[in-house]
């Protein structure tokens, strides 16, 4: 699998871009763009409407066919009058491996150039990877590097919301050639000629500005962080505001494989700074095939909300329907009153931003109270967002060796809800009881049994 990666571009956006801007270059850090003067590379994206992106989106089959349908040639297999703008996205690629639009071209030319420089802690493109054979078809990963030089979590993870503290590490803190571009919204009305995404080399990135960073202990090829109102050093937590630039993150992407994850505190998060995770990954997360059942019809507006069934870990799938801006609030309310109840939750954006999977989990709690049996603990497999959505990470090589998916499941499913608990937070998130004044404290019941 390791050569079932995206296209390698040119170079477009180097990290000696950076040099000169600090006489102490050596030493700059991201806390120097405070002030909004700072000049960096910048994307600019081009708010639309969601069914723009979401009639593109490939099913990645099911469980019960395990069909990953031929996605090549967008432009061959869905070219209609109103897609004429987007004809240059493929720059001259197709297929599922090298699909590219203008920012998988920039992300991937810059995330090469540092790599070229030598800023990741190790070669993840060295590691070993192999599909698990079974009906899920669950990826596993022998990833010793990260497992030795992944930065160890600074805070107690039995508190969802804790406040953010500028004496632990940051993103503020990272270099500042780890980033690669600035991620913003157009500011105002778009003009009426502008029909996608703007890529400037270098622009003053304003105050507050969302940042893309190399995550320097990789899983995937292309790992990156996106920080929202990266210098306003937000905790670890989601609203409705910080969750809508991962979506069009996600929507920004041409290839189907880049996804994008959030952990939460208490769910695997290592850092409380605001971030999200994305890389490609050239298969389809088993989450993505799970079957879905839609869940109290035509009361989420114009968005969908399903419950994912036939998956070791039970969770919700929201399913945009014409804005982000609705999804976002939606999903986003829903973590509100989960960091409220102290949950822990992973999120990962699939299908351009089209789908936002939301999962519940209680694997450290149980962990705390002795529930975990010996032989999962001992993987030192983490179930954070990519792990829970079926790519696993493993620490040793016999376990990784002697994965099974029988095993994959059984770790899974230590991080679940059980059927009861799962479904009083379908009650008090999206069913029912959603807007009842008691909601969260409703919710806090639900983990509290299992102490």
């Amino acid at each position: 699998m390791s050569g079932s990666r995206p296209q390698k571009p040119s170079v477009v956006c180097s990290l000696h871009q950076l040099d000169g801007q600090d006489s102490d270059k050596d030493f700059a850090k991201v806390a120097s763009i405070v002030g909004g003067e700072r000049k960096l590379p910048k994307i600019s994206y081009l708010k639309h409407e969601a069914a723009a992106v979401f009639k593109r989106v490939r099913s990645f089959g099911s469980f019960q066919d395990l069909v990953v349908p031929d996605i090549d040639g967008y432009e061959s297999s869905e070219n209609t009058e109103d897609d004429d703008d987007d004809d240059d996205d493929s720059w001259g690629l197709s297929g599922y491996v090298t699909d590219a639009s203008e920012f998988d071209r920039i992300l991937i030319s810059a995330w090469e150039d540092r790599f070229a420089g030598g800023l990741f802690r190790y070669d993840v493109t060295a590691v070993s990877t192999k599909v698990i054979v079974g009906n899920k078809q669950y990826v596993a990963q022998f990833n010793i590097g990260r497992a030795t030089n992944k930065r160890p979590t600074e805070f107690s993870i039995d508190k969802v919301c804790q406040d953010f503290d500028a004496n632990k590490f940051n993103f503020t803190k990272a270099d500042l050639k780890e980033v690669l571009f600035s991620f913003t919204a157009l500011a105002g009305q778009a003009d009426e000629n502008v029909s996608r995404s703007i890529f400037e080399p270098s622009a003053c990135v304003g105050e507050s500005p969302t940042v893309v960073l190399i995550n320097v202990s990789p899983i995937e090829y292309g790992h990156v962080l996106l920080c929202p109102r990266v210098t306003d050093k937000l905790p670890q937590q989601i609203t409705p505001d910080v969750l809508l630039p991962a979506l069009y993150m996600a929507s920004e992407s041409r290839n189907p494989y880049f996804r994008v994850g959030y952990n939460s505190l208490g769910a695997y998060a290592t850092i409380n700074h605001l971030h999200f995770q994305a890389y490609y990954l050239m298969e389809a997360f088993p989450i993505e095939r799970a079957p879905t059942v839609e869940i109290a019809p035509g009361t989420h507006g114009d968005c969908t909300v399903y419950r994912v069934n036939g998956y070791p870990v039970r969770c919700l799938c929201f399913e945009v329907g014409d804005s982000f801006e609705e999804l976002a609030t939606l999903v986003g309310d829903c973590c509100v009153k989960l960091q409220g109840a102290n949950i822990p939750f992973n999120i990962l954006i699939a299908d351009h931003g089209a789908r936002v999977f939301l999962i519940p989990q209680v694997f450290s709690r149980r962990i705390a109270h002795n529930k975990i049996p010996e032989s999962v603990i001992a993987t030192g497999v983490n179930p954070a967002v990519f792990e829970i959505s079926g790519h696993l990470l493993y620490k040793q090589e016999s376990d990784y060796d002697g994965c099974t998916e029988s095993s994959a499941e059984e770790l899974l499913a230590c991080a679940s809800l059980t059927e009861t608990q799962f479904l009083a937070l379908i009650k008090f998130t999206v069913g029912e009881g959603k807007n009842s004044p008691s909601a969260v404290q409703d919710l806090t019941a639900v983990v509290d049994s299992e102490n």
